[in-house]
């Protein structure tokens, strides 16, 4: 009784006894039923795909990032495959279509970041982007020395972010847009 409280709950074979010699869990799963589990568990969906990216060697290590962090936050979130062939400079994405439509524009706004502000358009917004407007006097503080802080904000609530332009507006001087993947 006091097991079965607690959600213990022992159990005896068809075989008889339950005890410790032979017999007790003989042929307790099927081969064919765990096969058939591996099976749905491996099936991909129907708009599983691959694409393929070519970049220049800069935007590989950016994309890739200090011992291949960025890329895995970008799988991460995307929750999409990737891997990047270094010596071909070819980024390769594997997934649904949403996640490879995601992982390509996380790598893309990453990219951007090595040349300038990103610029963030109405066709970014897959149902997965929050937008702050973070007063300009604390931007300092939001991304910490060398964006630490806002990495340590990513790792923690996995997620991907970046300071960023709006549209084909320029920058509002009171604030700047923080996009929150």
């Amino acid at each position: 009784l006091a097991a079965a409280k607690h959600g213990i709950f022992l159990r005896r074979s068809a075989a008889g006894g339950g005890g410790g010699g032979g017999g007790g869990r003989r042929d307790s799963r099927s081969r064919s039923r765990s096969d058939d589990d591996v099976a749905v568990r491996n099936k991909k969906p129907d708009d599983y795909g691959v694409e393929t990216i070519k970049i220049t060697d800069d935007d590989a290590a950016f994309v890739l990032g200090k011992g291949g962090k960025t890329k895995e936050k970008i799988s991460r979130v995307s929750e999409a495959e990737i891997e990047l062939f270094e010596r071909d400079l070819i980024l390769e994405i594997r997934g649904t279509k949403v996640q490879r439509r995601r992982a390509k524009k996380y790598c893309e706004g990453v990219m951007a970041q090595r040349t300038g502000p990103v610029n963030v358009t109405e066709d970014y917004d897959d149902d997965d982007l929050t937008m702050l407007q973070v007063p300009q006097e604390t931007v300092g503080f939001v991304t910490g020395r060398a964006g630490n802080f806002l990495r340590t904000i990513e790792e923690e609530w996995g997620t991907l972010m970046f300071f960023c332009e709006v549209g084909k507006g320029g920058r509002n001087k009171d604030y700047e847009k923080l996009a929150i993947f």
